[in-house]
């Protein structure tokens, strides 16, 4: 409807009936985001958050207030609100203009490097914060009062910018084996399956099989295959979004088999303005694509919980953490979410990130330990060597799917794993009592 109303030059007009008659929208949750160049909507009622994100020319106006992050990371176009605004309204914008008719919340214009936000009311706490570029204009009270006697302090140079850790993912699982299953090895002549399946938890879902349960992490598309990338994505590649694109996000480059949405990289928002952001995304792309959350692994908890409560595909967990820990010590943190939020009990993926290349062990202990996917940028050798040298450790395994592989295939090499883990430590053949008491 709204490609044809641009052809056509017409006013969208959402909230009234065939009539005429007023049908208020209330509460949605981004509405009029991603709006194309020449569009031009109107729009009667109160809406939820996220309302005109991510605008890429399009003209709206809202007979109404909306809540937080309107017209967030909008790039070019005009959004006027009739009415009030949440916190953080014109949050990152870089082109465009925004215009509230009424008072805006706290943080209003944060982050800004382009575009002009107008308030005629009143603005909170925090205007501008760390803006780069644009303009802000309020015509009401800024929520700061300057006293006639007070004295004022100008800085004389630049702030002092924060210097942030440098976090390492880790490319194995040190200190943990593979062990048989117990039955005869597989012949020469079995066939095994290294193949995997990863699709959407919708009906329309759409199936991508994996050769191995592996994915590469790439810059941007072009190659043959599902790849996980940051840009210039293919048919059948999926797009992680984050603070580094999000801002240039076009419906062009959401041909795509799913997108990922790293949190670790967008500013901390809660689950609503979250889910405005999904809601804009997804009404973008074809039904049935995949919709994922990631995040750091020491937050994994948090991750599982928001991406079952906004029912979601599944999660992509880094396993870069501010402990420094490792993918060993990430796997009893993935399992322990997975579990308390039924991730994989109710279809859903779990996928690991990892850095260096894989080996085929790697791939395998992932697969008994709970993860569906590795992602990483590469494997270790040739894909041909690498498949028989996978095929050779499942045949020795005694299994004929990597998808049988399970937590009996893996061991703890040491007291240490053993005790970080849980896993059966080799010799023992059982867990230390730590994980077995009930305390």
């Amino acid at each position: 409807m709204l490609s044809q109303a641009i052809e056509r030059d017409l006013l969208v007009r959402i909230g009234w009936g065939r009539e005429g008659d007023e049908k208020p929208k209330n509460g949605e949750i981004g509405a009029l985001s991603m709006l194309p160049e020449n569009s031009r909507s109107l729009l009667l009622g109160n809406l939820g958050e996220g309302a005109g994100l991510m605008n890429r020319g399009g003209t709206a106006t809202i007979q109404g207030s909306v809540s937080s992050i309107a017209g967030a990371w909008m790039s070019s176009g005009r959004l006027v609100v009739e009415k009030d605004a949440g916190d953080r309204v014109g949050f990152f914008m870089s082109g465009g203009s925004m215009v509230i008719h009424g008072s805006i919340g706290e943080f209003g214009g944060s982050n800004m490097s382009g575009g002009a936000l107008l308030v005629r009311g009143d603005a909170g706490l925090g205007l501008g914060s760390s803006m780069s570029g644009g303009t802000t204009i309020v015509m009401g009270s800024a929520g700061i009062e300057i006293p006639l006697e007070a004295s004022v302090f100008l800085g004389t140079k630049d702030p002092h910018e924060d210097l942030l850790p440098m976090l390492e993912r880790g490319d194995c699982f040190t200190g943990i084996g593979i062990m048989a299953s117990g039955i005869a090895r597989g012949s020469s002549h079995d066939v095994v399956d290294t193949s995997t399946k990863i699709q959407s938890c919708s009906e329309e879902g759409l199936e991508i099989l994996l050769k191995r349960p592996w994915i590469e992490f790439q810059e941007s598309g072009g190659k043959e295959g599902t790849h996980i990338v940051k840009s210039l994505p293919g048919a059948s590649d999926i797009l992680i979004i984050g603070g580094q694109n999000i801002g240039e996000l076009e419906k062009e480059s959401l041909n795509s088999s799913g997108f990922i949405l790293d949190i670790d990289s967008l500013p901390s928002m809660n689950d609503a303005e979250l889910e405005a952001i999904v809601v804009s995304i997804r009404s973008r792309m074809a039904p049935g694509s995949l919709v994922m959350l990631s995040d750091r692994v020491d937050r994994v908890d948090e991750l599982a919980r928001k991406t079952r409560d906004l029912g979601l595909d599944g999660i992509l967990v880094d396993v870069k953490s501010l402990d420094s820990s490792g993918p060993t010590v990430a796997l009893p943190r993935i399992g322990m979410a997975n579990k308390r939020h039924r991730i994989s009990e109710e279809g859903r993926l779990v996928m690991i990130r990892l850095d260096g290349d894989t080996s085929p062990e790697t791939l395998i202990i992932a697969k008994c330990a709970g993860i569906d996917v590795v992602v990483s940028p590469g494997i270790l050798g040739r894909p041909s060597d690498f498949d028989a040298k996978l095929r050779g450790i499942m045949k020795e395994m005694g299994i004929q799917s990597i998808n049988s592989a399970n937590r009996s295939n893996i061991r703890a090499l040491d007291h240490n794993v053993a005790m970080q883990t849980g896993l059966r430590l080799t010799g023992l053949e059982r867990p230390l009592p730590a994980w077995t008491r009930g305390d």
